[in-house]
């Protein structure tokens, strides 16, 4: 006899990272779907590889002068949030903020 596992063993912190991927990589599609699951936390931290562009202006006297251009990666905890943001995405943006408002009256109603 055979088992089968339905759900991980932290199911929550799975559909969550998901839910971190799917902002990371702009996928809509994915991250509305893990935001529709009653068990993700929306505000949960993970680590990603993120890339930044530094711009600077470098004004040589008695010359031209030139714009530097550099890119940097780093690795860092962030929140489906913080990288909806970071990425431009306003549509995610909304609804991560919209549910993470409904949480907190909920929780606000219920410890009162």
């Amino acid at each position: 006899m055979t088992v089968k596992q339905i759900f991980p063993v932290d199911y929550e912190a799975e559909v969550s990272q998901r839910l971190l991927e799917a902002s990371h990589s702009a996928d809509l599609s994915l991250a509305f779907h893990c935001i529709s699951d009653p068990s993700v936390d929306v505000n949960f931290t993970g680590a990603v590889n993120l890339k930044t562009r530094t711009t600077e202006l470098l004004l040589i006297p008695q010359s031209s002068s030139q714009v530097r251009v550099q890119f940097q990666e780093f690795v860092t905890d962030v929140t489906p949030l913080f990288l909806a943001v970071h990425a431009g995405n306003a549509s995610l943006v909304r609804k991560l903020l919209v549910i993470t408002n409904a949480k907190l009256v909920s929780s606000t109603l219920l410890g009162s």
